[in-house]
């Protein structure tokens, strides 16, 4: 992956990790974040970096939103985002 490609996905899961916080009692911002990890997932995928991809898909297997109700595992999600992020920024 190339550097410009790199900030971008590190851009990407920045957001998505500020997007989680702000998540974590509202269900609509909860299914934005779900959405958009999908679409990271996807762009990984076409990068051919299946090992970040991998890691965004155990986020998404973490992350299950519920109407009306805290997040259960916002903590271990939030843990999942930074460990990906120092990924990124390692690849």
């Amino acid at each position: 992956m190339d550097e410009k490609t790199r900030s971008e996905i590190f851009k990407e899961v920045d957001d998505l990790y500020n997007l989680h916080g702000d998540a974590i009692a509202d269900f609509e911002k909860c299914r934005k974040f779900g959405s958009r990890m999908s679409e990271l997932l996807a762009r990984l995928e076409e990068l051919e970096c299946y090992q970040l991809a991998d890691r965004v898909m155990d986020v998404m297997a973490v992350c299950s939103p519920k109407i009306g109700s805290h997040c259960d595992n916002s903590q271990r999600t939030k843990g999942m985002l930074e460990r990906l992020r120092e990924r990124i920024k390692d690849s």
